[in-house]
Parts: structure tokens; sequence; C-alpha cells
């Protein structure tokens, strides 16, 4: 065979052998286009079923819907002819509440004038209850000041009637004392005209240290709440002198002693000697008894 045949039968050869690949090759696409087809077909089908029953769903959804927007528009209407009404009734209720609001405004007014006078009540009833409580301490004081002024009063009526009989005795002796003393006086007037020189010796000696008695007639005491000056119911027309000491008791109770600083016509101002004072505690009280010597 010549070399021309050879190619000749190799390219032929090549070619069916091409031939055969290509044809195969078609047959399987043919196949997969067959089978592919088939496939997308059942799945169109099933796709085109679930889209009518989508359809129908959306059919029936779509009625729903357009019965359900049918009745929302009537609700809608309704709702704005109640919204009319409600709006109608807040502008309503918005005028009550501001009425309400001014008398509210009016009230706390008047509550804040109320308060202001029930404060100012408060504290007159304060003070009236507690000027009542002390009127109240005042009244049991004054209570107890009476009971104490009625026990002393009846105190002071024993010493008056006391005194009063002390009085009686005293005035027997003052009469008496004078009855002697108008004699005396009758003597010296006797004395003095017959012996005028005896008489001026006698006038300007120094008085006797005959015994005095007196009572105390008040007591002062000074800032401290001590006893200081004493009245004694004594004076010039008894002979007392300034610095003469008597010596102040109570019945048979030493008291303190006193020293005249002052002499009038019926009494003597008296100064209390502070270290005089008895050790029992005793203080001078109107109507003690007062003596220069015991």
């Amino acid at each position: 065979m010549s070399l021309a045949l050879r190619i000749f039968i190799l390219v032929l050869l090549v070619l069916t052998v091409a031939f055969m690949i290509v044809q195969m090759m078609l047959f399987a696409t043919r196949e997969n286009w067959k089978r592919r087809w088939d496939q997308d077909t059942k799945s169109l089908a099933a796709e085109l079923k679930q889209a009518t029953q989508l359809l129908a769903t959306e059919s029936a959804g779509r009625v729903r819907a357009e019965n359900q927007v049918a009745q929302l528009q009537i609700d809608r209407d309704r709702d704005q002819a109640k919204i009319r009404e409600l709006e109608a009734q807040i502008t309503e209720r918005v005028a009550r509440i501001q009425a309400l609001e001014r008398d509210l405004d009016r009230m706390r007014t008047d509550y804040s004038a109320l308060n202001e006078n029930y404060q100012a009540q408060s504290k007159s009833l304060d003070m009236v209850r507690q000027r009542n409580s002390e009127l109240t301490h005042i009244a049991q004081v004054a209570r107890a000041v009476a009971f104490n002024l009625n026990v002393k009063l009846a105190e002071v009526e024993d010493d008056l009637n006391n005194l009063q009989t002390e009085y009686a005795r005293l005035r027997e002796q003052l009469d008496k004392s004078i009855a002697e003393r108008k004699q005396a006086e009758a003597r010296l007037a006797v004395l003095r005209e017959r012996f005028p020189k005896v008489y001026e010796a006698i006038h300007y000696e120094q008085p006797s240290t005959a015994a005095l008695h007196a009572r105390v007639a008040a007591v002062q005491v000074n800032s401290k709440g001590e006893q200081e000056f004493v009245i004694l119911s004594i004076g010039r027309e008894e002979g007392v002198q300034v610095g003469q000491e008597f010596i102040v008791y109570r019945g048979n109770q030493y008291i303190c002693k006193v020293r005249v600083e002052r002499v009038l016509n019926d009494m003597a101002p008296a100064r209390v000697i502070p270290s005089s004072w008895n050790t029992s505690g005793l203080t001078i009280e109107a109507g003690d008894l007062a003596a220069n010597r015991l």
C-alpha cells in the first residue's frame, strides 16, 4: 500500500472515531436533555399545581382581605364617629377640668388662708394652754400659800392673843413706869429748884445701865437673804443710846445680838451682829423680845 492510501485510511479511521465520539456525546446530551426535560416538566407541573393552589389561596385570602378591608372601613367610619364623639367629650371634659382647676386653685387659696388661720389659732391655743397651765400652777401655789397663810394666820392669831396679853402686862408696867418717872421728874424738878448745881451734874452724866426691854417691830433682809437690820419698839424716851447692844430672844431661846445705830423717839434701828448668831438655826421674827441685859 502506498503512503497516501495509508494516510487516507488513517485519516478515515480518525474521522470515524471522532464521528463516533461526537455521536456518543450527542446521544448522551439528548438523553440528559430528555431526562432533564421530564424532570423539569414534572417540577413545573408540581410548581404550576402549587402556584394554582397558592393562587386559589391568595384569591380566597384577597377576598377575605377585601372583606376585612370593607369591615375595617366600616370599623374606621364607626371609630371616626366614635373619635369625634370622644373628641367632643374630651373638649367637654377639658372644659370641666379647667373649671375644676380654677375651683382647685380657689380651694388652695382658701386652704392656705384656713391653714394660716389654723396655725394662728394653734399658736393662740398653745398660748392659752400654756397660760392655763401657768394659771393652774399659780392656783396650786396660791392654794398652798393660802393653806400656809391659814396656818400662819392661826399662828399669828395665837401670837396676837399672846401679844395682847403681853401688851396688857407691859401696859401695866409702862403705866407703873410712867408714874414712877413722873415722881422722879417731880423730885428732879424739886432738886433743880433747890440744888441746881447738883441737878446739872446729874443731868450731864451718862445714862444708867438700867434694864431695858423691847420687842422686834420689823426685820430687814439684805440682797443675800440675810437678816441685817431690826426695828426695836423702844427709843429715846426709854433712854436708849447709839451703840447699845440688845439680846434678841424668844421665850427661853437665845437668837442673836443687835447693836443700836440710830435712836428715834419711840423706836431704834439696830444692826445684827453677825458673830452673835445662835447655833440652833433660829432667825428673828417680828414680835421677838429684846433686852439690854437678862
